[in-house]
């Protein structure tokens, strides 16, 4: 078979031979594309898109769980110490990306977030209020890949 084959190629005119040159070297490009460089791809996508649902649903089931043990009596766990360096450490724990933290004068805080999930903000959001921290003002755009970016202001609430 092997024998045929060569005897046929050695048979063709030069111009022939490049010819089926160029047609090899083009076969084996789209089928290289739709065989290897595909699958990867989309396998990148798919994993990515995976990623991306796996972080919204732990947020969601952070903020319930959140929920679940807060105290009954709804008592505020303090924040101990000043409110720009407790927010800037929970936003880092949290994951998100911070901008700029800016002290205000009245005791507030202004925080611009450059890049978050929504569902895993407004549990950030959740978890903060539930340790005393209350949100002022919150100016949220979308961003993205499904994010957004936030301009909020936060407040230690005073206790009663």
């Amino acid at each position: 078979m092997m024998e045929s084959i060569k005897n046929w190629f050695h048979a063709l005119s030069s111009r022939e031979k490049i010819l089926i040159g160029v047609g090899a070297v083009l076969a084996a490009l789209v089928i290289g594309y739709y065989a290897i460089i595909l699958p990867f791809i989309s396998a990148f996508a798919s994993a990515e898109q995976r990623y991306q649902q796996a972080t919204d649903g732990q947020a969601r089931i952070e903020a319930k769980v959140e929920a679940l043990t807060a105290p009954a009596d709804g008592a505020v766990k303090p924040v101990a110490g000043p409110l720009d360096v407790f927010v800037s450490q929970n936003a880092g724990e949290a994951g998100f990306a911070v901008g700029r933290l800016e002290p205000q004068t009245n005791g507030a805080v202004r925080l611009t977030i450059t890049s978050a999930k929504p569902t895993a903000l407004f549990g950030w959001l959740a978890r903060l209020e539930s340790r005393g921290v209350a949100v002022e003002e919150l100016a949220v755009n979308p961003g993205p890949n499904e994010t957004v970016t936030a301009t909020i202001i936060l407040r230690l609430i005073e206790p009663s």
